[in-house]
């Protein structure tokens, strides 16, 4: 078959879009599909916006089985009658107040960058097929923009086959977080709280993103805190055995890879109450009131009664395989091919 992939960029850089874009290309072409990828280079929303509203128009060749569009804004410009949306949030619409930096900083960039975002979906709704990251996306998906109901349908994104149990190197307790250094991530909070703390043990922090220099100026003067950076994606199940317990302090999510990676390696998962994450993977995690309560409890001992837990997520995080996803997806390309 041939597949036409649109995307932000095919960068792990940029995060879950990056991750999907990357997974989907490469598994596509080892199942013998031949794939054409259209994708920007640039990461600044000016240059992303004329990449979504005026190049992508010119990018797209003639006679594709499927163009696939892996955000909305990339779908403007398909063919509807052969195009596949994936969705994996719509947080700009629902939830405007908790978007990241890339779309915050001033009233005008920001008013802008919805409207753009807006635009996005609703073409993404006249697709053929709109894929949606988890039922909760769906939701709200359908629920803001009508058109796509009847169309859409749920594929689960998937998790890297090597992320296993894997001992831990020694006895140092450590926390970890990893994902984008952005405002809606609250890593902000997450610091401010382990700097008050008096935890014996350590907090590392990996990845990168708009706020990551306000986050090193944060975390200076606590040597129990380090920034790693970005890390490979060879690397996870390294980042993943370091550490004790995965700490997410997100406050919105589509879905939320990370946790379930680190159930994946029997990691037991914290989050905030009032986080904004898809019921089946926050109903594994373990919920508190804030930060500085759990890490009062993490002073004088461990979350002992989530023992018992840690095999259930296991076996949840398991059933992410990418693999999976892209025979969904498949399945879901030759549909749509036979249906003109």
């Amino acid at each position: 078959m041939k597949i036409c992939l649109l995307t932000r960029r095919f960068a792990l850089e940029t995060g879950g879009i990056g991750r999907v874009s990357i997974a989907l290309r490469d598994g596509l072409r080892e199942l013998g599909h031949e794939v054409y990828t259209v994708a920007t280079t640039e990461e600044d929303l000016v240059h992303y916006f004329k990449y979504s509203f005026f190049d992508i128009r010119r990018k797209i060749p003639k006679g594709y089985d499927i163009y696939h569009a892996i955000t909305p804004m990339e779908s403007i410009w398909l063919p509807k009658h052969k195009s596949v949306a994936t969705i994996l949030d719509i947080i700009p619409i629902t939830h405007p107040e908790k978007h990241g930096a890339r779309m915050g900083g001033n009233r005008i960039k920001y008013t802008i960058g919805r409207t753009c975002f807006d635009i996005g979906c609703r073409q993404a709704a006249k697709s053929a097929k709109v894929v949606c990251i988890s039922e909760h996306v769906r939701g709200e998906f359908e629920q803001h923009y009508p058109r796509s109901r009847g169309k859409t349908s749920v594929i689960r994104l998937g998790i890297r086959d090597d992320l296993n149990p894997k001992k831990k190197p020694d006895n140092v307790l450590r926390l970890g977080y990893l994902g984008q250094l952005d405002r809606r991530k609250r890593v902000d909070v997450l610091i401010e709280a382990f700097k008050k703390s008096k935890i014996d043990g350590e907090l590392v922090i990996a990845g990168k993103g708009f706020n990551e220099r306000e986050m090193w100026a944060r975390a200076m003067g606590d040597a129990r805190i380090r920034l790693l950076g970005y890390i490979e994606d060879g690397e996870l199940l390294e980042f993943y055995s370091s550490i004790d317990c995965l700490v997410f302090p997100t406050s919105i999510e589509g879905y939320g890879l990370p946790p379930v990676e680190a159930m994946a390696c029997k990691k037991p998962v914290i989050v905030l109450k009032d986080a904004i994450i898809p019921e089946e993977v926050k109903s594994r995690c373990i919920q508190v009131d804030s930060l500085e309560q759990a890490f009062m409890v993490l002073e004088h001992g461990w979350f002992e009664q989530w023992e018992s837990q840690v095999l259930s997520n296991f076996h949840f995080a398991k059933e992410h395989s990418w693999k999976k996803c892209l025979a969904e997806y498949v399945e879901l390309y030759e549909e749509v091919a036979g249906c003109h």
